[in-house]
């Protein structure tokens, strides 16, 4: 009873996934390994005192919807509570709901859309969002003259499967400026999950009759080497 106990608590181990992993970061300090299409890295001027390093992923992609930053991540197995968090910088004058808006900023997984906020920095006060946390509102901290916004954004991506994914950065408005005008940024971008461990082989357990003949054979070979 106590090897079959034995081995019953191993096979359940070997099956317990791992605690959260980091599957994907990237500060963008050197580059931009990961990413695809819209988007360059630029000097972050008054976001570095945010947090946001030196240099960031800036994208003043025109069209609505805009040219997407595209992550393009390969699991080699299931992940299960996938959360990505990172920082977002709206730069220059987004405007919302007044007269030159919308200006949504959006993410988009697998081609379903998972988060979309409408920004503006002329109303006086910063989006609010459960998955926003604002940094800055309402200060200029460089690129042109007008106004910026910072927030970090953590969204939860739910169960992603084995195999290819991309995650979609994007602007859309009708009245989406873009250029020197309005852009956006993301820096600190973390993506972390809990993958599956692969079982690890364990050994059929041996049944008591088979244990106790093999005991017994070797009881009596042993038997017989003494007399």
């Amino acid at each position: 009873m106590k090897f079959k106990a034995i081995l019953a608590i191993l096979a359940v181990a070997a099956s317990i996934p791992a605690s959260a992993d980091v599957l994907y970061s990237n500060n963008f300090e050197t580059n931009t390994n990961g990413f695809t299409g819209a988007g360059f890295l630029t000097g972050t001027q008054g976001y570095g005192a945010l947090g946001f390093g030196q240099q960031m992923l800036r994208n003043n992609a025109p069209g609505n919807p805009a040219a997407a930053s595209v992550l393009n991540l390969n699991f080699g197995g299931a992940v299960s509570d996938a959360n990505l968090s990172f920082s977002f910088g709206a730069l220059d004058s987004w405007d919302g709901n007044n007269c030159c808006g919308p200006d949504y900023f959006n993410i988009r997984v697998d081609g379903n859309l998972l988060f979309t906020q409408n920004f503006n920095i002329s109303n006086g006060s910063p989006a609010v969002n459960a998955h926003l946390t604002t940094l800055s509102y309402g200060n200029q901290l460089g690129f042109s003259g007008w106004a910026d916004q910072a927030y970090t954004i953590s969204l939860n991506l739910g169960n992603l499967a084995a195999g290819d994914h991309t995650i979609e950065f994007f602007a859309s408005g009708n009245l989406w400026q873009a250029g020197e005008d309005e852009s956006w940024a993301i820096d600190n971008i973390s993506l972390a999950g809990e993958q599956a461990v692969p079982p690890a082989d364990v050994p059929e357990p041996m049944s008591g009759a088979l244990l106790l003949g093999g005991l017994g054979v070797m009881a009596l070979a042993l038997r017989r080497r003494r007399a």
